[in-house]
């Protein structure tokens, strides 16, 4: 009967198939017709096209993928079922877990799974240290302007009320500074004045973010194509006027999804990372068809668990390679099969020709916490141990050096297992270089943490676990990644030492649903909800009742009660408890049942910027480091510029979210410029010996990597600031900062 059953379910599924193969081929000549008879535009005809067939049939194909892989094969796909059994697995599993490095103490558990690191211990001082190398001529401020004040008919815009943060560094593209939003604002002007050659808005589909865009010079067309990635596409547009390119691109664009990076044309292929859903597509140039297409897209009947490739990718011509890096799934923070994390966390390596992944490096085996591979990679000049190498990026800290042809570390890694119920969680990390990530900041926050009322906290890169806080670090190296010097051999980055994030997650009832009456219950719900709700109030969580007997036996939970300071003013004896236990337990196989509950989640941070005892316990928040690709030590480590807590206190060392770039072209000088600290300024850093050069002032602060651009008797640098992560911090500009040359 089974066999029956395939045999009869594949034949439909070939029916399908080639039902939807008709359809495809034909999709876009009924469609542009009809718009087109109905009045509207190109731009709209292929946009109403991609969202009414292109999407559709993806989705289809993707569905008819998932629905032949289950009934084919032994694996299943992801649902919400799967998540909130395997949640309660870890829990359980939790519960029986015995390690050196967990603790249980007042009702909270703490867990440290990462070795102190020692790095931190070189920070060469506690201010910043400026070298008198640039006296006399410092860069002076040439002029300012916003990204998005006009639109292409030259009239202010009205829809601007919120700035956005801006990542994209500009581009010098033939004579013209091109500056590029994610909300399809993109302009040029002359780099000398600030002064607008263009500005054009193409439709409204935002991006979450875009971390770059790219311009190449077209020989056949004499004139240089920006490729434009938005939430609806890339866009080939001439930088001479802004205008579409509609001899190339397939009429001027490629594809309807959102893109995010920089896309890249290389032997007239333009290869594009896109998210939701996520992969790599490699185009025509000429005549926009697509040659391949990489999905990252897995796990479910309808797409929706990529690991979204939204850090620019890196192209080896030499090896014909194409190096790109993921982030967490989406969803994140919820656990789930290992089918969900196949490709997060990692670094991919596809074969240009046709897209095919020939390896993976994956830190972390199921990356619940958001710990995503950040930054370009970076391909290395010189070989390392006979190998070609590309250097990646972990935001847990870590700097993984890869052999190029084979996948595999050059350095040797520690890989390690702690295993939660069935929930495996593996990850790796690099002996050279350490992890740059502060532990220091544990100790202190074991001693704060413990004074609260919240029920259990966790430490440490963990899963997020059923009805436990979490601490931990997951933002130390940001997206913009590190700068090569290539005349020293260094890699300069920056990072963020000290930045905590708190995460509780739940379940709970859905709709909410009110306990069981019961005198023992209502002592309960003098500090719980009476309706099974998680209560966030203060950073102090109260954790839902919901699925308590299913994680504690009734004993367990006796002691559990009697044992912990959070709960001894409720008086009960053995009896009373097991007719309040009776009570839940009925509740939750009713919620369970009938799936009557959603999953919950808050995240805040502990470290807020008005924390200023917290920061000064801590050590500095942010460093910039000098790291040697000779022997992958750190030269030289310097706190990362200042956060400006008020007119008369600054503390010294700050987060960052812009970037560092190195400049090293015609003045012969190993200079690095940074930017994206709290204090609103870019610095330049003598990357000989890690001092400070110069600073200048920004009207937020940085938000990508700063663009250097120089000519025989001057040094241009250029900046996008538009702030956005603390108060008071935001804006729409470009600044232009101009240096005379020796």
């Amino acid at each position: 009967m089974k066999k029956i059953k395939k045999n009869q379910l594949y034949l439909i599924g070939c029916i399908f198939f080639l039902t939807f193969l008709i359809c495809y081929i034909f999709r876009y000549e009924i469609t542009h017709k009809t718009f087109s008879l109905l009045g509207y535009d190109e731009v709209k005809v292929r946009r109403y096209s991609f969202l009414i067939l292109e999407k559709p049939f993806r989705v289809f194909a993707s569905k008819l993928r998932a629905k032949s892989k289950m009934y084919f094969s032994s694996e299943t796909t992801l649902d919400s079922n799967e998540v909130f059994n395997n949640a309660l697995e870890i829990k359980l599993g939790f519960l029986k877990y015995n390690n050196p490095n967990l603790e249980f103490k007042n009702g909270n558990y703490f867990l440290n799974i990462f070795k102190p690191s020692k790095v931190n211990n070189i920070i060469q001082s506690e201010k910043l240290e400026y070298s008198s190398a640039w006296k006399g001529r410092f860069p002076s401020k040439i002029w300012t302007i916003g990204m998005s004040n006009k639109t292409s008919s030259g009239e202010s815009s009205s829809k601007m009320v919120v700035p956005l943060i801006t990542q994209a560094t500009p581009k010098i593209c033939g004579n013209k500074l091109i500056y590029a939003r994610q909300d399809g604002n993109i302009g040029a002007v002359d780099y000398r004045t600030g002064n607008l050659f263009w500005h054009k808005k193409f439709e409204n589909v935002l991006a979450l973010a875009i971390k770059g865009f790219s311009c190449e010079y077209e020989k056949k067309l004499d004139t240089y194509v920006i490729f434009y990635p938005t939430g609806s596409g890339v866009f080939c547009l001439n930088a001479a006027d802004g205008l579409l390119i509609t001899s190339r691109c397939k009429d001027g664009r490629l594809g309807g999804y959102e893109s995010r990076v920089s896309p890249q044309l290389v032997d007239n292929t333009v290869y594009v990372a896109t998210v939701r859903p996520s992969g790599i597509a490699a185009y025509n140039f000429f005549n926009g068809k697509l040659k391949w297409r990489t999905d990252f897209e897995i796990g479910k009947f309808f797409p929706g668990y990529g690991s979204n490739p939204w850090s620019n990718f890196t192209i080896d011509e030499k090896n014909q390679l194409l190096f790109v890096n993921t982030g967490s799934p989406s969803p994140k923070y919820q656990p789930g099969s290992s089918e969900k994390y196949k490709y997060s966390n990692s670094l991919l390596a596809l074969r240009l020709k046709d897209g095919k992944i020939i390896w993976q490096f994956q830190e972390t085996s199921k990356d619940t916490g958001n710990l995503d591979f950040v930054g370009k990679p970076v391909l290395l000049e010189q070989k390392i141990k006979g190998k070609d190498v590309v250097v990646t990026f972990s935001k847990t800290g870590s700097i993984f050096f890869i052999d190029r042809s084979s996948g595999l570390p050059i350095f040797d890694i520690e890989e390690k297992t702690i295993n939660f119920g069935d929930f495996a969680y593996n990850f790796k990390q690099p002996n050279i270089p350490q992890s740059l990530a502060n532990k220091n900041y544990y100790d202190y926050l074991n001693a704060i943490i413990t004074k609260r009322k919240s029920n259990t906290v966790v430490f440490g890169y963990s899963p997020p676990i059923l009805k436990l806080h979490r601490i931990s670090i997951t933002n130390v190296i940001q997206w913009p990644g590190a700068a090569v010097d290539t005349s020293n051999n260094y890699l300069i980055l920056s990072t963020n030492n000290n930045y905590t994030s708190e995460l509780y997650i739940d379940f709970v009832p859905k709709p909410p649903l009110s306990l069981p009456k019961n005198e023992f219950i209502k002592q309960c719900t003098s500090c719980h909800e009476s309706k099974g709700q998680v209560n966030v109030s203060n950073q102090i969580v109260t954790p839902s009742l919901f699925l308590t007997t299913q994680i504690y036996e009734a004993s367990y939970l006796n002691n559990y009660l009697k044992n912990n300071k959070f709960h001894k003013n409720i008086n009960f004896d053995k009896s009373e408890l097991l007719d309040a236990y009776e009570l839940l337990k009925s509740y939750d196989k009713k919620i369970i049942k009938n799936k009557k509950y959603r999953f919950f989640s808050s995240v805040f941070n502990e470290s807020a910027p008005s924390n200023k005892d917290a920061y000064l316990k801590s050590g500095v928040l942010g460093t910039i480091t000098a790291i040697s690709l000779d022997t992958g030590q750190i030269v030289w480590q310097i706190p990362a510029g200042t956060h400006i807590v008020s007119d008369s206190e600054i503390i010294v060392g700050s987060q960052s979210y812009g970037g560092i770039t190195y400049a090293n072209l015609k003045s012969n000088e190993n200079v690095s410029f940074f930017t994206g600290s709290n204090d609103k300024k870019i610095y330049a850093i003598n990357n000989n010996d890690g001092k400070y050069l110069w600073s200048g002032d920004l009207p937020a602060s940085g938000s990508g990597i700063p663009l250097v651009y120089e000519t025989n008797t001057e040094r241009w640098i250029f900046v996008v600031a538009t702030g956005g992560r603390i108060p008071n911090d935001k804006s729409d500009s470009i600044v232009a900062f101009k240096q005379k040359l020796n």
